[in-house]
């Protein structure tokens, strides 16, 4: 196991499709922070044996070991990423009602999964499932209903 150590702090951050983990990124990109979201450029292997989409493990460590940002946001939402808490200082997680989920998938112009009736079947199954297990792991939580992306942003950037 590699050890990593760093004094930048280091967020993850969690939710179901459609919560706002992507606009949350491409905002603090944009702000000049070291953000990546790994549903984009190759964060994501298919697992043959799980029949999923995880996080390349190996990807993520050689990447976390050498980061030495002053403040590193990463998003993403895998059966295998609670592997990478241990190097995060906070997970938050981003929540919202499956209605409001289910119409932002419907209408976002950045990522085509949630169009089809299967993948909506397949968050609605999620959301059920897998939104319990988050919210027992999660250090903080957004409602994301509730919360502008700016107003966000800023709570997460009180924890670097």
């Amino acid at each position: 196991m590699l050890s990593i150590t760093s004094s930048a702090k280091r967020i993850y951050l969690t939710g179901m499709s459609g919560t706002g983990k992507s606009s949350i990124i491409t905002n603090l990109q944009n702000h000049g922070y070291h953000a990546f979201d790994t549903d984009y450029n190759n964060w994501k292997v298919f697992s043959e044996s799980d029949r999923e989409w995880i996080l390349n493990e190996e990807k993520m460590y050689d990447f976390l070991e050498s980061t030495k940002e002053d403040a590193l946001f990463i998003s993403g939402c895998c059966s295998n990423q609670s592997k990478f808490y241990k190097f995060f200082d906070y997970i938050i997680l981003l929540s919202a009602s499956i209605e409001t989920i289910l119409k932002r998938v419907a209408e976002r112009q950045s990522n085509a999964y949630g169009r089809t009736v299967a993948e909506r079947n397949e968050i609605i199954r999620n959301f059920k499932n897998i939104q319990p297990l988050l919210k027992e792991t999660a250090d903080i939580e957004y409602d994301t209903e509730k919360l502008t992306i700016e107003q966000m942003i800023i709570a997460s950037l009180r924890y670097c």
